[in-house]
């Protein structure tokens, strides 16, 4: 194969891999840069930095959890929660579900406030590498910025 077709093949294999994630995601997230305030402090997050391997713009939703309050933080986790348990409760029939590790995690609410390093902790333990978790939560942080 020459050099030519192989920058072809690479950019279409590109292409269809950046379709295929965004299909994962709800929305572009660049489309939601401007729902986003101005951040409030600063803190390094690292839950979502499993998806900068694909190129997908995660500053925005780090941006998103330093731009509101942080008594709010724990809003941002109780629907995560509440998300995944509903979705637990709608597969409890499906055998494949059954079967994964998925089904056997449980997930609780909490009611005290919290601050970045505590959000950044929780969903990166709920996250633990696995990339359609990391997803999940990019699409739960997504529909608290277009609520807000």
């Amino acid at each position: 194969m020459n050099y030519t077709k192989f920058v072809i093949l690479s950019l279409r294999l590109s292409f269809i891999l950046s379709v295929f994630l965004m299909n994962c995601l709800h929305l572009d997230p660049n489309l939601l840069k401007r729902k986003i305030d101005p951040k409030l402090r600063d803190y390094d997050y690292a839950c979502l930095d499993l998806l900068k391997s694909y190129e997908i713009p995660i500053e925005i939703y780090y941006n998103y959890f330093l731009s509101i309050e942080e008594f709010k933080l724990k809003n941002i986790w109780n629907n995560l929660v509440k998300r995944w348990n509903k979705m637990n409760l709608d597969l409890k029939e499906n055998q494949d579900f059954i079967d994964s590790d998925h089904s056997h995690k449980e997930y609780h609410q909490i009611h005290t406030n919290m601050n970045d390093s505590e959000l950044d902790l929780l969903i990166s333990n709920f996250i633990d590498e696995n990339y359609m978790k990391c997803f999940f939560v990019s699409n739960i942080v997504q529909s608290c910025i277009i609520l807000k």
